[in-house]
């Protein structure tokens, strides 16, 4: 007879699989080298790896000795994963806030747990009556440090999202991410339960909420790959200059509207200082201006004689790829406007440069602002 808990293995794993692939062959929308990498690990570690482990661990099928090795590794692929999971959460909040501290902080108490994994006798293993194998922790100090390394992940998550909540430039997909941050979190709760009790109402009751979150969290990553665009981060102003010194546009991110030349100001225009002079030559031109907290960022046409003005808390590889995909569609349409601009400048003309920054920079749209307007 097969055993229920592997439908939801089954599903799980099929689940990863789709996300594994779906993520890897869209990477571009993901953002950064980084992001795409750590949510396919977390797919392969805790959808497949995990899964399996911890399904087939409580099988009598096996033997004692092969069923108990199966639930340490287990519990070695449970740390790395909410480790993974708590790096993901991190990352798409404040990427800023990935230092080595915390890792160092995980590698170390993980090392510790495990060598009290594999102490002699650490865990017992008894057969139910309902053709089940049970795990009793007689080292109560193994037990104590696995419940804790729950715990910090757990803190160090909802820290996380509350500290930012109010810097997140949409509060929509700031929700989402703190349905998630819930959902996640009651999961590893139902998992602390069953180390602890050892009931196999814990252990459906994980696997269901896991399947749950499984199917949420990968409905996001296929519609709302924002999710994943550090959420703290934020970009200003974007303005498109001539290199007569012309405002041929400008739009404010936080607002969502258009703005004119006589709203710029501060470290805008020391920007736009800086492309002027910058159009005189091709050589070491400048590309980045770094502010107490923000950058201003440059790219230029010198070949149509205008150059972009971007204003953010940071730059990051998807500003940059954003950019010189606006600069290529910006000049596909309104190449000959640039070549004949000469004396009386209908600037109204360039406002097409809308659509293709709501294109280009999606995740950085307010939804907030957009629905206002």
């Amino acid at each position: 007879m097969i055993p229920i808990s592997i439908i939801p293995m089954i599903i799980s794993i099929v689940i990863s699989t789709i996300g594994i692939i779906y993520i890897y062959l869209n990477r571009e929308n993901y953002g950064t080298l980084l992001n795409v990498s750590l949510n396919i690990l977390l797919y392969l570690f805790l959808g497949v790896i995990f899964s399996i482990l911890y399904v087939f661990s409580a099988h009598t099928d096996l033997t004692i000795k092969t069923a108990l090795l199966i639930w340490k590794i287990s519990i070695i692929f449970w740390m790395i994963s909410i480790s993974i999971l708590s790096i993901v959460q991190v990352a798409g909040i404040r990427f800023q806030n990935l230092i080595p501290r915390s890792s160092i902080f995980y590698a170390l108490l993980g090392g510790f747990i495990i060598s009290q994994l594999y102490l002699s006798n650490s865990i017992g293993i008894f057969a139910g009556n309902d053709f089940h194998y049970y795990f009793v922790f007689n080292n109560w100090l193994l037990l104590f440090s696995l419940i804790s390394y729950n715990i910090i992940i757990v803190s160090i998550m909802c820290y996380n999202f509350i500290s930012n909540f109010s810097s997140f430039r949409d509060k929509q997909a700031g929700r989402n991410l703190g349905f998630l941050t819930t959902h996640f979190t009651l999961i590893i709760f139902i998992y602390t339960l069953h180390l602890i009790f050892q009931s196999i109402i814990f252990r459906y009751l994980y696997l269901t909420f896991f399947l749950i979150g499984s199917f949420i969290a990968t409905y996001n990553i296929f519609k709302r790959p924002a999710l994943f665009f550090e959420l703290t981060n934020k970009i200003f102003d974007f303005i498109i200059f001539h290199k007569s010194g012309i405002l041929l546009y400008s739009y404010n991110f936080e607002t969502g509207k258009e703005t004119d030349e006589s709203l710029l100001k501060g470290s805008i225009l020391i920007g736009i200082n800086h492309i002027l002079s910058n159009f005189i030559t091709k050589k070491d031109q400048l590309k980045l201006i770094k502010m107490k907290e923000r950058d201003i960022v440059f790219e230029y046409d010198n070949t149509h004689g205008y150059a972009i003005l971007l204003t953010t808390n940071h730059r990051n590889n998807f500003i940059e790829k954003a950019v010189s995909s606006f600069m290529d569609k910006f000049t596909e349409l309104n190449k000959e406007k640039l070549k004949n601009m000469k004396g009386l400048i209908d600037i109204s003309e360039f406002k097409n440069a809308k659509e293709l920054i709501l294109a280009n920079f999606d995740p950085y749209i307010s939804k907030d602002s957009q629905t206002k307007n």
